[in-house]
């Protein structure tokens, strides 16, 4: 059954939100298209799963396109063959990255750190911040413990970590407002929780953290390339992002973007020979500290995955970020529909306004999401199962046809088990 979106009454964001510049002046997606049927064949050749899967699961892992796997196989043939020690070229390629990454989060390159995982660009940010004991930190409840942990960690230190309800899936900005007292000294939380899906008002939050003199600290893997993101516009003052989800990099492999003025009162926790101002001068120590973001990295990183993610980056910024987001927020609207015409259950708030690329939902029968679960899995569509939900996440190369097989499928079981 082929089933369309039905119509928002709310929009979503103005245009201008999708067209900013990075610190060179260079706009990014200024073409705000839906993504044609020709594009989209084009953009499905790269992904040879889709040959076999239905692949729903980007908010856990994403396969690598055939760009970035010829580019791993190009570093380490180079690697085996060629000049074993290729740290030269690595540098290069890893300086162009930081860039690409700027470009994307409307940053400098330069304020970029690599980190292989989002829960160590945190634990940098939560280790190196000067405490007092009766400082209290805000974290929403039901968010991924990557993004939990780190600030736990400090309650030996006297730290208090305050846990705020959700009820609507996210925290709204009001309920930030109210909820900041005279010893807040910091907010963390997803860009996009994990399993509501909810993307939050970035914006509405950093401005209201701005005025209170709270620093604000995001998790952005859930949203980071999927959804615009300016950590400028956002008065963001870190953002930690692994690579393997939404951006399709190698797991293992991440970043930390620490805007400036964080810098000044951020201390490295660990001493790292990468992070001064001369790695290559390795015995004219002791050095200053590099004076970027570097900073923060304590050594070596997987090199292999550098050409990786500048080959996905390449790939989305050729397709456009805003063409990405708007063709999942069309994805998930027929999804979301459907679920409703077929009597399950949403947890994902269905305001198109705080919409991502998650759509968590469960049968009416809860004991029946297992057995959904596994239907699904047998029919090879790749989703998630998350406690007593289940969650799907499509990307850019997914096609509507794909996510009216899915609800056909639903449709099936749900006739069986009644």
């Amino acid at each position: 059954m082929k089933r369309t979106e039905k119509p928002d009454k709310l929009s979503l964001f103005p245009m201008s939100r999708w067209i900013f510049t990075n610190g060179a002046g260079c706009s990014i997606n200024r073409d705000d298209r839906m993504i044609s049927p020709e594009d989209l064949e084009k953009y499905r050749q790269l992904f040879p799963i889709t040959r076999k899967f239905i692949y729903l699961n980007h908010a856990a892992t994403s396969p690598l396109s055939t760009r970035a796997l010829a580019a791993i196989q190009q570093y380490l043939l180079e690697r085996s063959e060629l000049m074993g020690d290729n740290w030269e070229l690595i540098a290069e390629k890893s300086r162009y990255l930081r860039e690409l990454i700027g470009r994307l989060i409307n940053a400098d390159g330069n304020r970029i750190a690599f980190v292989p995982n989002t829960n160590t660009g945190l634990n940098i940010v939560a280790a190196g911040l000067p405490w007092q004991t009766g400082d209290e930190i805000l974290v929403p409840e039901m968010e991924f413990p990557s993004n939990v942990y780190p600030w736990l960690n400090l309650e030996k230190q006297g730290v208090r970590v305050r846990f705020l309800p959700v009820p609507s899936g996210g925290l709204e900005p009001e309920q930030l407002r109210n909820a900041i007292t005279p010893k807040t000294k910091l907010l963390a939380l997803s860009s996009v929780e994990f399993l509501s899906g909810y993307a939050h008002d970035l914006k509405s939050i950093g401005q209201i953290c701005r005025e209170h003199g709270v620093r604000f600290i995001v998790d952005g893997i859930q949203g980071t390339g999927v959804i615009p993101m300016d950590v400028n516009e956002y008065h963001i003052d870190a953002l930690a992002n692994g690579g393997h989800k939404w951006l399709m990099w190698p797991q293992g492999f991440g970043f930390l973007y620490v805007s400036e003025p964080l810098q000044e009162f951020l201390k490295p926790a660990y001493g790292g020979w990468t992070g001064v101002e001369h790695p290559e001068q390795f015995l004219n120590y002791p050095q200053e500290l590099s004076n970027d973001a570097r900073r923060f990295e304590t050594g070596g990183y997987m090199s292999a995955a550098v050409p990786a993610a500048i080959a996905a980056l390449q790939l989305f910024f050729e397709v456009g970020i805003s063409r990405i987001y708007e063709h999942l927020r069309k994805l998930n609207g027929i999804f979301i529909n459907g679920l409703k015409d077929l009597g399950l259950r949403l947890f994902t708030n269905p305001n198109p306004a705080v919409r991502s690329g998650i759509v968590s939902f469960y049968p009416e029968e809860r004991q029946q999401t297992e057995p959904l679960y596994k239907y699904l899995e047998e029919n090879r569509v790749r989703l998630s199962l998350r406690g007593n939900m289940l969650r799907i996440a499509p990307h850019f190369y997914t096609g509507e046809a794909e996510i009216n097989r899915v609800l056909d499928m639903i449709e099936t079981f749900v006739k069986k088990a009644r």
